[in-house]
Order: C-alpha cells, then structure tokens, then sequence
C-alpha cells in the first residue's frame, strides 16, 4: 500500500533507490491513493495496481457534524515546499479573515512570526472537531497522497481551494480545484467565496454531497469488492 507521493523514494540515496524499486518489483500487487498513482506504479513494475481510496470512518470514532462555525480561515500544512504553505497563505490572505494552520512534523523556526496562528498538535479526533468550526480552507499542497485534508473539510461542508492532482480535492471540490502553481486562479476563487454567499453555499453543499457519494464506508467497501470480481 502507497505510503506519501508516488516520487518521494528518488529522494533516496542511489543505493536505496534501487533496493526500493527492486523491492516493489517484488510484489504481487500494489494499492495506490490517486488514479495518477495507479498509472505511475503500473508503468514502474508492470505489476497490477488497485485504487485504494482514502477513508475515514467519522461516526465511529464520535467527530460531532459542523454546526457552528467562525469568520477564519484554515490552511493545511506549513511553511515548506511538500505543504505548500506560502501558496496557501497567499490565498487565505484573500479572504481578509484570521488565519489558522495545524503544526505538522515539517514546521519550520519562525513560522510563529507570521500572522497565522498555529494549532497545537493533536489527536485525529480532536482536529476534526476543531476543524469544523473554520469557514473555509485552503491547501495549496505540490505533494500528492492520501488528501485527508480536502475530505476531512468535505465531511464537514467545509469549501476547500486546492491544487488538482488528488481524488480527494477534484472529486469533493470540483469548484474549487486548479491546476498546480495556478495562483492566480485560485486568488480569484477565494474572493468569490467571499463575496458570493450563493457560491459559498453551492461548494458546501456539494462537497457534503459528494462525500456521501464517495467516500462512505459502504461505498469504500463497494470499490474493494468490485475490484475482486
């Protein structure tokens, strides 16, 4: 099962780079977070490849439904390449709105400097239902894997801006979605957000929505099935 991006073993030395790709080669069958992850693993070891969506089990683990919610905006990771968090603050800036980002293992010193105010760490449980409070969120993230934090918003109607590129953000924010580095674009989504309640409330209903259609558990265990057949 794919673990990060799909490139992140050619960080690797020489030595581990060839064990890794030996080491996959290996395997009777991969699973893989994106349909472009399924393409790239197909090509790398001529193995068969399934699509394992991402799925988070929201109910049993007792995360309480959005039900209030305040004028800030949250963004998904820090100031380092893999989160993309200066895109991401680029973006939020937009909104004009106080700005909240979690700590993640890649923070790096002076983060604290700029106006955001960063989360302590937490459990799973306890991040969703903080997050339900946010009344949007940005994740400008170049690194493509599992997208917990475009669906963690669409559980909770959450509009999410995002780069293209992971099934989580294109399925449940197809409003919402631009081509990697497309600022520009996305600046412009952000103040339609803003001063368009009816586009606010288009893109909330239909990541919900969407949730439901594709990321259930009884949907996650339909494709499992399927794939078996």
């Amino acid at each position: 099962m794919q673990e990060g991006p799909h490139w992140y073993f050619q960080d690797y030395t020489m030595e581990e780079q060839i064990w890794w790709y030996n080491t996959l080669t290996e395997f009777d069958m991969l699973f893989a977070h994106n349909h472009k992850d399924v393409k790239y693993y197909k090509g790398l070891t001529n193995k068969p490849v399934h699509k394992m969506p991402t799925l988070m089990l929201a109910e049993r683990l007792g995360i309480i439904q959005r039900n209030e919610w305040g004028d800030v905006v949250v963004i998904g990771g820090n100031m380092v390449r893999w989160y993309g968090g200066f895109d991401s603050y680029v973006v939020a800036q937009q909104f004009d709105m106080p700005i909240v980002a979690p700590s993640m293992g890649r923070k790096i010193d002076r983060e604290e400097e700029m106006d955001i105010t960063h989360l302590p760490y937490m459990t799973w449980v306890e991040w969703m239902n903080n997050l339900s409070q946010y009344h949007v969120g940005v994740h400008m993230m170049p690194t493509h894997a599992a997208g917990t934090f475009a669906l963690n918003c669409a559980y909770h109607g959450i509009p999410c801006i995002g780069y293209k590129g992971l099934d989580t953000q294109e399925t449940l924010h197809q409003h919402l979605s631009v081509k990697v580095g497309d600022l520009d674009k996305a600046k412009h989504l952000a103040i339609q957000l803003k001063n368009d309640d009816g586009f606010y409330q288009m893109c909330s209903n239909s990541s919900q929505e969407m949730f439901k259609k594709f990321y259930t558990e009884e949907t996650w265990l339909e494709n499992w099935n399927l794939q078996w057949k």
